[in-house]
Formats: C-alpha cells, sequence, structure tokens
C-alpha cells in the first residue's frame, strides 16, 4: 500500500511522542477553619486558612524519556482561601518551582524545594506535625524551604532512603545568605518508621549560620502508633537555642476516622526561662477520598517571656495578648483535595 507525503509526514512527526508519554497535572488543597482561641484575654472566634494542611494550587508534569528514566517539574503557590490572597504577596510560586531527573538510580531536583525537616515533620508526632495540636508544629524553628537548591534523593533500599541538598542562596552564591546544606534519612520496616533529619541555612544577613535537627521513631501496635520526637535548634541571629521533645499517640477507629493525643515541651537552653509545653487532641474524620474533617482540642502554656501560639500548618495563629501568656482553644476545619 501507497502513502502519499503528508501522511508519511505526519506519522513521522506522531512517532516520537507515541514512544515518549507524558503527562501534566492540576491539583491542589484547600483547608478552611473555624476556631475559638483564649490567647490572654479572653476567648475569640476566628476564620482562618490552612490549619491542617497548607493550602495550595500546582501544576506537576513528568514525561518518559527512556531507559526507565523520567523528566519530572512541580510548580506550587500558596494561597488563603478565606480571601483568595496570595501566601506570598509578589510570589508565583512561592512554595515550590523545581524541574528533576529521575529513575531506578534516585531523583536529581533543581529549583526553589520543600526542606528535608518539613517533608519529614510529620513523623515527630501524632498529629503529623500539623493542625494547632501540635506542639512541633508551634514551638520548632526552621526553614521550611529554600531556592536555587540541588538535590539527590535515593531510591528506597530495604525500607531506607536517604537526601542530600545543597543551596546556593537567594542570591545564587555559594555562601551568600540563605545558602544552606540539608539531609535526611528515613526508615520504614513493618510497625516501624523513623526519620532523621538536619539543616544549616546561612542567616538572612549572611553572618550566621542557623541550624536546625529533629528526630523522630515511631512503632505500631494493632491499631495504635505511638510517636517519640525530638528536634533541636540553635539560631544565633534570632538568639534561639532550645530543644523540643514530644510524646503521642494516634488510634484508628475504623479506616475514616482517628484520635491522636500528644504531650510536646520545649526547653529554653539559653538560661532565660522561656520554656512552654503543650497538651491537645486531634480527631479527624475522612469523608471521602479527597475531603476530611478536623477538630483539635489545645493547652498551650508559655513561661517567662515565651511567646509561642496555636498556630497551624501555614496559619501563623492569634497573638497573644502580652508575652508569656498561654493559649488554649478549639478549632474545626475541612480539606478538600483536587
Amino acid at each position: 500500500m501507497k502513502i502519499r507525503f503528508p501522511a508519511a509526514v505526519l506519522l513521522m512527526c506522531l512517532a516520537p511522542a507515541a514512544r515518549a508519554q507524558s503527562s501534566i497535572t492540576l491539583y491542589g488543597i484547600v483547608d478552611e477553619f473555624v476556631q475559638v482561641v483564649n490567647t490572654g484575654s479572653g476567648y475569640t472566634g476566628a476564620l482562618g486558612s490552612s490549619g491542617q494542611w497548607a493550602s495550595r494550587i500546582g501544576l506537576r508534569g513528568s514525561e518518559d524519556i527512556g531507559g526507565g528514566n523520567r523528566i519530572n517539574f512541580d510548580l506550587q503557590n500558596g494561597f488563603n482561601p478565606n480571601d483568595g490572597s496570595m501566601a506570598s504577596p509578589g510570589s508565583l510560586f512561592n512554595r515550590q518551582a523545581w524541574v528533576g531527573v529521575s529513575g531506578n538510580w534516585g531523583e536529581v531536583r533543581a529549583g526553589r524545594q520543600n526542606s528535608p525537616i518539613f517533608n519529614d515533620q510529620g513523623g515527630l508526632d501524632a498529629f503529623g506535625a500539623a493542625t494547632q495540636a501540635s506542639g512541633f508544629s508551634n514551638f520548632m524553628t526552621f526553614t521550611v524551604r529554600t531556592s536555587n537548591t540541588v538535590s539527590y534523593t535515593s531510591p528506597t533500599l530495604g525500607g531506607l532512603q536517604f537526601s542530600v541538598y545543597a543551596g546556593f542562596g537567594d542570591a545564587g552564591g555559594v555562601r551568600s545568605a540563605g545558602s544552606s546544606y540539608q539531609a535526611d534519612v528515613n526508615y520504614t520496616h513493618g510497625p516501624v518508621a523513623a526519620v532523621l533529619a538536619a539543616q544549616a541555612v546561612k542567616s538572612a544577613d549572611g553572618t550566621t549560620t542557623d541550624r536546625t535537627e529533629e528526630a523522630g521513631l515511631s512503632y505500631q501496635i494493632g491499631k495504635t502508633t505511638l510517636y517519640l520526637g525530638w528536634s533541636g535548634s540553635k539560631w544565633n541571629d534570632i538568639k534561639l537555642d532550645a530543644n523540643v521533645y514530644g510524646a503521642s499517640a494516634l488510634y484508628q477507629f475504623t479506616p475514616s476516622s482517628a484520635l491522636a493525643l500528644g504531650y510536646t515541651y520545649l526547653h529554653d537552653e539559653t538560661g532565660q526561662g522561656a520554656n512552654a509545653s503543650q497538651v491537645a487532641a486531634l480527631y479527624t474524620y475522612t469523608l471521602t477520598k479527597r475531603t476530611n474533617l478536623y477538630s483539635a482540642l489545645s493547652f498551650l502554656q508559655n513561661r517567662g517571656q515565651a511567646s509561642y501560639r496555636l498556630a497551624g500548618s501555614a496559619n501563623a495563629g492569634l497573638p497573644l495578648a502580652y508575652a508569656g501568656a498561654d493559649a488554649r482553644g478549639v478549632q474545626f476545619g475541612i480539606v478538600h483535595r483536587f
């Protein structure tokens, strides 16, 4: 059978597309909550965004380039659904903006990326380090994400996986402000899971290096998962030196409902007595594969001049009436993923 020239050209053009499989996905999370909180001067009701998960919208894509390798990218913007504003005004993709290549050897990424400590923080407590119930979410100080960063993540072998990051700072220089070195190790085997992560980030003025480490261990016994967590931060530029310790448990009543309870303690290592502690409970209920409800009950006790708040995953929380004030309250929220 003869094929006319235009048809032959069309088939030749389509052949590479048939071999290289690619996909682009629009995705996001919308998280909205109401809360009643006392921050030292009576109870106040408020509506807020991003109590459990940071509200976001993004584009991610992947292209098969053969040999088991793929080109990947992720562009992600945070926003506040209560008023429609950007989480970081003036920044289109403030959460993530990277391109990379992956295969059975691991993955390399370049661009703006979440830090290993942020990625692994959910392994520290039964709250997933989310909502105002999580003491680790309220007490920890670390750099959430870095720009101009190159990372490598290994494949998972025997339950073990590691990552290393090198950040070239806000201006793209090795020793410039915001330059960083980061790493983590994850291990999962049967009922045991463990995380270890660390970062060293050049301060905004480039004069000091801010350091944060974290470690978490969990063990599942039937429907109950027990957690132990620790984080240490030393930031000389803001005169911070603190250790955070936590113990918590998650009970899975059914596949769709769970209750978490926990205690977290922050010890101020500067000798100023700015210690803090928190007891909390979190109930989550999954309505569908894309939608869940959450309810948090928290009591946070500040000591000395400590000013820690009941915050959320990407919500700063209501300010205290005065330094050293306690904070207590309830939070009810809904999360929808698309």
